[in-house]
């Protein structure tokens, strides 16, 4: 996993899907012109247009900190007007003092995956597809199936969880033809996990389900439990059964704004 990546959820406050949605047009509009670090900035929403994610990437620190200077006074005009309880997260390598400047940023101390394990180098869908994007680069409007995994680590099964990931990585670097991303995120106090997962089509999620359905049920009989699924990206009724065998459901975010196209709603 190359870079810092942040995931910004938040809100939508009743009947102001429409204001929100220029809202965000204008802070893309900003990062476009003004950004010079930034890989993704992606905005999705929720089935019933209450809830919000941005999924944003940068090579490093100081990429978001250029963002963040340059979209400052647009977001603070989105969060007055048209979004609430406004939560971060930061996936990577970060320093206190950056930590300190998103809380200052924010006005609330945000939550830090670290990288665990994952894909070294672009996915095999992307070598099958005679690609080589560094992560980060993807976004909604790419056509690929983003999956975010969240689960919570057996008390004192940590050792047992990562090889237990490893070998799941084994087999989805092994048999997988369609897969663009699977990186495993760990927060500071080792008891929580992300899977961040890209799949070239949806036919490709299939696949990786059937080439590790065994070992990702040893993870959740012997090291893990409280399996959840968000979905970002149009996804069928048989994902859905899939998703409801497996993890008792999926939330499913639509494409909204990007830094590639206009708006997909």
């Amino acid at each position: 996993m190359a870079g810092l990546e942040v995931i910004v959820q938040a809100k939508v406050r009743p009947g102001q899907l429409e204001g929100l949605t220029a809202q965000a047009a204008e802070i893309l509009r900003l990062t476009r012109a003004h950004d010079t670090h930034t890989w993704r900035c992606d905005w999705f929403i929720n089935e019933d247009g209450t809830e919000l994610e941005v999924h944003e990437s940068f090579p490093d620190e100081q990429g978001l900190v250029e963002h963040k200077m340059h979209t400052a006074e647009a977001t603070s005009q989105l969060f007055h007007s048209y979004a609430s309880d406004h939560r971060s997260t930061l996936y990577g390598e970060v320093s206190d003092s950056f930590v300190a400047f998103v809380q200052d940023r924010m006005g609330a101390t945000p939550a830090v995956f670290s990288f665990l394990q994952g894909l070294d180098q672009a996915g095999p869908g992307l070598v099958a597809a005679g690609r080589g994007d560094p992560p980060g680069h993807w976004g909604g409007v790419t056509g690929h199936l983003e999956v975010h995994a969240n689960l919570q680590i057996r008390p004192g099964q940590l050792e047992g969880f990562k090889h237990q990931v490893a070998e799941i990585m084994r087999l989805t670097r092994a048999k997988d033809t369609q897969t663009v991303r699977y990186d495993w995120f760990i927060d500071e106090d080792r008891t929580e996990c992300e899977v961040h997962e890209a799949y070239l089509s949806e036919a490709g999620l299939f696949e990786h389900n059937t080439h590790v359905m065994d070992a990702r049920a040893t993870l959740f009989e012997k090291f893990a439990y409280g399996h959840r699924m968000t979905a970002f990206g149009p996804v069928s009724q048989e994902l859905m059964e899939l998703a409801d065998r497996h993890a008792g459901g999926m939330a499913v975010y639509s494409f909204l704004l990007g830094l590639e196209a206009a708006s997909a709603v």
